[in-house]
């Protein structure tokens, strides 16, 4: 009797076990995108659906934090292009949260800063963010949460 050449050699297959990734299990990458979602769900059931995106509150933060920081800055520092901070900060100027100067010496660069208003909903945030921390960290010491942010700091600069 003549064995079908697509069929798979089951003696053969059984003595070489296939040898992969298990990606659900062993994937890194997978473990830290599951942890995203799972933070971002828990965060935003916190904040509400029309809440600022993560990179915008970063950028608000930096912006309060830094005042003067300019648009060139504020992207390498959040690693996003030029272009993409340019639609942040638009976003924080529309609804009130950050105003651009002119640069004196400079026409190509405006120095950003936080208005009031954006002190404001960053207060209101803290407050709300620091409820959130403590929930996604709930199941970890503190020793343990700071040993993970080292290793992620480390995954995710070059």
């Amino acid at each position: 009797m003549r064995q079908n050449a697509e069929a798979p050699d089951t003696a053969s297959s059984q003595a070489r076990p296939l040898s992969y990734t298990d990606l659900q299990n062993d994937s890194l990458g997978y473990a830290i995108k599951r942890a995203q979602v799972r933070t971002y769900e828990a965060l935003f059931r916190i904040l509400g659906p029309s809440a600022l995106s993560p990179a915008r509150m970063t950028a608000l933060s930096i912006v309060a934090t830094r005042p003067g920081v300019n648009q060139s800055e504020l992207a390498e520092m959040l690693s996003i292009t030029r272009a993409g901070v340019v639609k942040i900060v638009d976003a924080l100027g529309s609804l009130g949260y950050v105003r651009r100067q002119s640069i004196p010496d400079d026409r190509r660069s405006y120095a950003l800063r936080v208005t009031n208003s954006g002190l404001a909903e960053l207060r209101r945030l803290n407050g709300l963010m620091q409820r959130h921390e403590r929930q996604i960290a709930a199941r970890i010491t503190k020793a343990e949460r700071r040993q993970l942010m080292g290793l992620l700091e480390k995954i995710a600069t070059e």
